[in-house]
């Protein structure tokens, strides 16, 4: 006969194990259930930041060792784009007669580093650059001088945004029906909190005409940089640029669910001139042939040059000589 305890024993080991089995199914439920990570967001590209903030005073003679530190807070690129970033860092705003300084390890950043953010990467790549340099002798009769020195990082970078928008070709039809959307709650559509990128699509304009919906598309400059020409990234931005080449943004693609718009102004694969960091778009989708009321995403991808910088004053000290 068995024993009692030996039975309630047995009874206590089976709930145990049927608890934990149930927990083990919760938890690789909830373990497989998607999540969609928004992770398009923000103004940023590449970020510089100085590491030594103690880093303020160099004496005559001195060898120079700084750090920068660059992390990509954007989502160019993804990491099916790696190589393409073609990132170069930059040194000046200084007098070379003074002071000699270089990244040690070249001009060319690895972007294999520096990945945008993704949904497996919400942080976004870091990479450190080490400057290396020299101070040489001041000027006679100088006894300090307070020395700008300014890092600038030159790159690719591209906006991505798909906002979504109201396809209907009659919206002052008489018919009564059911609609999806409303063009007039869709047709000023104010994006906020950008696109992972400098360069952000702000609002988005729908107006319906005979055969056709209009879309005006805003886009602007929010970040802190400059855009320059896609040519100009491997040029030394000390030595400056020509304005005819700046603040212009290339439309590389425009749609609306799967068809693609050509009928822009621009076109598709020239340039938005920015004029006080802002410009817009002018497309049209024809409606013949659609004869029901969707919502879709339009998808807009923007191309360009930029330029991000930061800026350190140093205290360059005459070396005094004792005895």
């Amino acid at each position: 006969m068995i024993n009692k305890r030996v039975i309630l024993a047995i009874f206590i080991i089976l709930i145990f194990l049927v608890s934990c089995k149930a927990q083990g199914q919760s938890a690789f439920r909830k373990g497989k259930t998607p999540q969609k990570v928004e992770f398009r967001t923000g103004i940023d590209a590449l970020v510089l930041n100085f590491l030594e903030q103690s880093f303020t005073r160099l004496y005559e003679g001195d060898e120079i060792r700084m750090l920068v530190e660059i992390q990509n807070k954007g989502t160019y690129p993804q990491p099916e784009e790696r190589g393409s970033l073609r990132g170069r860092i930059w040194v000046g705003g200084f007098d070379t007669n003074i002071l000699e300084l270089s990244p040690e390890d070249g001009p060319n950043l690895d972007d294999r580093t520096l990945e945008g953010k993704s949904p497996i990467n919400l942080e976004g790549g870091r990479s450190p650059i080490l400057f290396i340099g020299n101070v040489f002798t001041l000027p006679s009769g100088t006894t300090s001088y307070k020395l700008p020195i300014v890092i600038t990082a030159t790159y690719l970078y591209k906006t991505v945004t798909s906002p979504i928008v109201c396809v209907d070709p009659n919206p002052r039809s008489a018919n009564i029906r059911e609609k999806v959307c409303d063009i007039g709650k869709f047709g000023n559509i104010a994006l906020s909190g950008g696109q992972g990128a400098p360069i952000v699509v702000s609002r988005v304009e729908e107006e319906v005409t005979s055969g056709s919906i209009i879309f005006r598309i805003e886009i602007q400059n929010s970040g802190k940089g400059l855009v320059i020409n896609e040519n100009d990234i491997a040029r030394d931005p000390n030595a400056g640029y020509d304005w005819r080449d700046l603040n212009l943004v290339e439309i590389e693609e425009i749609s609306v669910g799967n068809q693609d718009i050509l009928d822009c102004k621009p076109s598709v694969g020239e340039f938005v001139r920015l004029i006080n960091n802002k410009g817009f778009i002018i497309c049209r989708l024809r409606t013949t042939g659609i004869n029901s009321v969707y919502t879709t995403p339009m998808n807009i991808k923007l191309r360009y040059g930029y330029s991000s910088s930061i800026r350190k004053e140093i205290d360059v000290v005459n070396d005094i000589g004792f005895g």
